[in-house]
């Protein structure tokens, strides 16, 4: 795993830090874990994978606290609470799931599966962590997607539960003006999930740079965190363009 640049006088940041991450097993949510466990973090390891947790326990006895939850059920969060240290520094929200619709054919049943553990489950954490806020979280971040930039064929529910995700938290932030937030917008990451994918993923990056960048935005308290940029800059300029040309472009994606 990456380690950030040791000239970085920041990189006792997270030392001695409770954080709670989502998603720990596999591609960004693991190489963040990695990252921090490295600096000194006390990680809470959330997934449903015991095994895969074991073995970062296993790398990691002293700091790393595993709690097997399924997050996509709002009893996976009761689990998780009944874990958690008496203060929380940190909420890293990173899991995620992906699932496309072919041809354009509405699949009630696979967008609620996307939603469910893209937004809801997000939204439990906001309930559990936010609301009273017994547990003193200082930074929040919440991992989203690119994807809802621009509108792209097969990914009616992934884009739109990530576009749902990025809403709510960018409203919901205003309302506790004393807690860092941060939104994570990656483009293409090499992880379990892309590895699945059957097209080109352009400027795509390792899981391990994806940390890295992630990390040293938190650390900076950056309310966006967007990358790669010129992938992002590409998007949002596509975004920018008249709805007309929007659609020829998509169609075109269709057509290929």
């Amino acid at each position: 795993m990456s380690d950030l640049n040791k000239n970085d006088v920041k990189a006792c940041y997270f030392a001695n830090k409770n954080i709670v991450i989502t998603g720990v097993t596999s591609g960004i949510g693991l190489s963040i874990t990695h990252l921090l466990l490295k600096q000194g973090a006390i990680v809470y390891g959330i997934a449903r994978n015991q095994d895969k947790l074991n073995d970062i326990k296993t790398k990691y006895p002293d700091n790393f606290i595993p709690v097997e939850a399924d997050l996509s059920d709002d009893s996976g969060w009761d689990d998780v609470a009944n874990k958690l240290s008496d203060s929380i520094d940190t909420v890293i929200l990173n899991a995620g799931t992906c699932e496309y619709m072919e041809n354009g054919l509405v699949d009630v049943d696979l967008i609620k599966r996307v939603f469910d553990i893209n937004f809801f489950a997000n939204i439990s954490a906001a309930k559990l962590f936010l609301n009273e806020n017994k547990w003193s979280v200082k930074q929040y971040c919440v991992v989203s997607s690119s994807a809802h930039f621009f509108a792209m064929p097969r990914g009616e529910a992934y884009g739109a539960s990530k576009a749902a995700l990025s809403y709510f938290y960018e409203s919901l932030q205003l309302s506790h003006p004393d807690i860092a937030f941060s939104i994570v917008h990656p483009g293409f990451v090499e992880t379990p999930l892309t590895d699945k994918n059957d097209f080109d993923m352009p400027f795509k990056i390792t899981s391990d740079k994806a940390a890295d960048i992630i990390v040293k935005g938190l650390m900076k308290k950056k309310k966006q965190i967007n990358f790669p940029w010129l992938f992002m800059f590409i998007l949002k300029t596509l975004g920018k363009l008249p709805s007309s040309l929007r659609y020829k472009l998509g169609k075109g994606m269709v057509e290929k």
